[in-house]
């Protein structure tokens, strides 16, 4: 009876997040994206650029190397489990019971996929993002969303500040300004007002790395500024 009662729930969970088992899509045409990982805890996969192919993952998925599960068996070099409803990946792994709500999420280009990993096909360009999400009863709707930092220059002279943006999404791609983000790298942490802006300071010649953090959201992706000496470049 209880394990009926999981998978009754566990349907439930598949159906609204549209991250269920499922027949494994035909190829289509192979193209370059991005992916990343992040774990509950920490980025398990930086952002890694890829070029999909038409070699299904291995079993018992199948799926297809043009979707989704086939960017991320490129991107990982094969570090997940194959399975065509994804609970492990990295090492990490998330089943979703009762007990721990928590499961593989995965949205394409800020919008939360509207289908399984191993049917969302891809397409140049796309950028795709599995995060550790909580679904719980009586919606089992999504509750981590994720945050994404613009405005930061390639590079800037030593001593310079920027002024980056951070937006949070909707499951539906649309984007908001998000305060309270702490951003980190520059020289000192800095969080961002209620417009989503923050100025980064940077004294530090090399490259620094931005990152934009908060509570109950997936952080932004890091992003790099190459700090030189005044007159000259990176």
């Amino acid at each position: 009876m209880q394990r009926r009662r999981h998978l009754a729930v566990l349907v439930a969970v598949w159906a609204l997040t549209g991250l269920a088992p499922s027949t494994p899509a035909l190829a289509g045409t192979p193209a370059t994206v991005s992916v990343r990982v992040e774990g509950a805890a920490s980025t398990l996969l930086p952002l890694t650029t890829v070029t999909t192919t038409n070699t299904p993952t291995p079993a018992p998925g199948n799926c297809s190397g043009t979707t989704a599960a086939g960017a991320l068996q490129l991107a990982t070099t094969g570090n997940w489990d194959h399975e065509a409803y994804i609970q492990t990946i990295l090492g990490e792994t998330h089943e979703w019971t009762t007990g721990d709500p928590r499961y593989w999420a995965f949205w394409i280009n800020d919008t939360y996929a509207s289908e399984g990993a191993c049917t969302a096909q891809l397409v140049e360009g796309d950028r795709v993002l599995f995060l550790v999400d909580r679904a719980t009863a009586p919606s089992y709707t999504p509750t981590v969303f994720p945050l994404e930092l613009s405005g930061a220059p390639a590079e800037i002279t030593q001593g310079g500040s920027a002024t980056v943006t951070v937006n949070k999404y909707s499951t539906a791609g649309v984007a908001s300004a998000a305060s309270g983000v702490a951003v980190k790298g520059g020289e000192a942490t800095v969080t961002t007002n209620a417009s989503g802006h923050a100025t980064v300071t940077f004294n530090t010649l090399g490259t620094a790395h931005l990152r934009g953090t908060k509570s109950g959201f997936a952080p932004t992706a890091s992003v790099a500024v190459c700090v030189h000496a005044s007159g000259g470049h990176c």
